[in-house]
């Protein structure tokens, strides 16, 4: 038998709590039929206790809603408006530099600029994740949040091209990761049944500045100057971005123990996601950044090719949205293949399109159907971390991965673009969707075999 001074009130209280323990006739026979229980399991663990251990209590629950459940919900759509909207904005920039600014580039060239910060969105979130589960949100929400301001001031008295790639790609990146990533992990603290929905709502915030500040841009570029055009937008980050700051707080006590989280990788599901997400990214983004120079080609004009951008990102709100209120129901990964591969048609699709008529329809479909693949993924890494506060090292790991396809993709189809057409550059980015949605086909199978089950 146990002696009573072997154990404290606490993790007695614990282990009594578990099936095991209700299984045995007392506390004496668990212990001899347990002698050496690991560490890490629900059995006689006490997070409390031990602070490196960070299996969650059994007894973990989720407000699911609420005011302040929804209140972080809003702050992280404003910080991903602010973030990931501003760079769906980037055709605006591509089509005004390639033709104003930097005349003496070429399209890979001034597409460097976006993928460099796309792709250091997604690789300081390997580093905002781990900040975000041990400190919390607003270490580094806050000093992102001026970053960023600054950023955008910054780039509004840019005139060479190094500049814009320190300024709007380099400093704009790493601030707008350190806010994606904590504001989508606060969202794993608060929600489960609901997680895909809420994840959905925050997600369409990127969208929603997707819409707004395309049309902000080109409105203002025929109206000022371009350094007055885009100090606007700092301006009303300014007004945006103190949300933010206030609301996103997180809700689970802070992580402890080392910075990442290798063993995360032992899971194949989540190996296999993450290299999904990275072939997927790869290709993702060529029609956000060369769809405005497309439909220049077919004759279009400047204004209306700079509002396809605002109709493909509109048509993303939707997606981002409809899409996680039904992965909550029929499951999240079932949702996450159907996404990709729908996507991955229309890409294709896209090199058949010779009319205007033809590129609106596609980019409405596109839109749609791309926000859905995009709002998806953080839902789904969700459900695969066993430790809500693990979430934002879990999402940080598989974003500073991802950050090399958001490096990599657009200026690959910008060199394919230049040298061999549209066709090249169109078939790089289906390809790459092809390979992506094949790896989240495995991950499905390997987290739940049974076709027709709710996963």
């Amino acid at each position: 038998m146990v002696k009573a001074d072997s154990i404290n009130s606490k993790e007695l209280e614990t282990l009594s709590n578990t099936p095991q323990a209700r299984s045995e006739k007392d506390f004496g026979n668990l212990a001899i039929a347990n002698p050496d229980i690991e560490e890490g399991t629900i059995v006689g663990d006490d997070p409390a206790a031990d602070p490196e251990k960070q299996a969650p209590p059994p007894e973990i629950t989720f407000p699911d809603g609420g005011l302040q459940s929804w209140l972080v919900v809003v702050g992280a759509s404003i910080a991903l408006f602010c973030s990931f909207g501003y760079v769906n904005a980037f055709g605006v920039y591509e089509a005004y530099y390639l033709s104003v600014i930097l005349k003496g580039k070429t399209a890979d060239d001034i597409a460097w600029i976006g993928s460099i910060q796309i792709a250091f969105i997604f690789g300081s979130g390997l580093f905002a994740g781990s900040i975000f589960d041990r400190y919390g949100a607003r270490v580094i929400i806050v000093p992102a949040s001026i970053m960023l301001v600054v950023s955008v001031m910054l780039t509004s008295i840019c005139k060479e091209y190094y500049q814009f790639l320190l300024c709007q790609g380099i400093l704009g990146g790493l601030s707008q990761g350190a806010l994606f990533t904590p504001a989508v992990g606060c969202i794993g603290h608060y929600f489960n049944k609901k997680r895909a929905a809420a994840m959905g709502i925050v997600v369409a915030g990127s969208s929603l500045g997707g819409v707004i500040l395309p049309i902000m841009l080109a409105n203002l570029l025929e109206r000022t100057t371009f350094g007055w055009t885009v100090r606007s937008i700092g301006f009303l980050f300014i007004g945006l971005l103190w949300i933010t700051c206030v609301t996103v707080v997180e809700r689970l006590p802070h992580r402890k123990g080392t910075f990442f989280l290798p063993q995360a990788f032992r899971n194949p599901s989540y190996s296999l996601l993450v290299a999904g997400n990275f072939f997927i990214l790869w290709g993702l983004f060529t029609p956000f950044f060369f769809i405005p120079t497309f439909a220049l080609n077919l004759g279009m004009s400047h204004s209306m090719s700079i509002y396809l951008v605002s109709i493909l990102n509109g048509l993303s709100f939707p997606g981002r949205i409809l899409p996680g209120i039904i992965a909550d129901k029929i499951g999240r990964m079932n949702c996450m293949i159907i996404a990709p591969i729908v996507t991955c048609i229309l890409i294709w699709c896209w090199l058949g399109v010779h009319t205007a008529a033809g590129l609106i329809t596609l980019t409405a479909f596109f839109g749609f159907w791309s926000g859905s693949v995009i709002s998806l993924f953080p839902a789904v890494m969700a459900q695969i971390v066993p430790n809500p506060r693990e979430m934002g090292t879990y999402l940080g790991m598989a974003m500073g991965i991802s950050g090399v396809a958001g490096l990599t993709g657009s200026p690959i189809a910008g060199a394919l673009l230049t040298h061999y057409g549209y066709t090249a550059a169109i078939s790089f980015s289906g390809s790459c969707m092809i390979v992506g949605t094949a790896f989240l086909l495995v991950a499905r199978y390997l987290y739940n075999p049974k076709i027709f089950a709710i996963a």
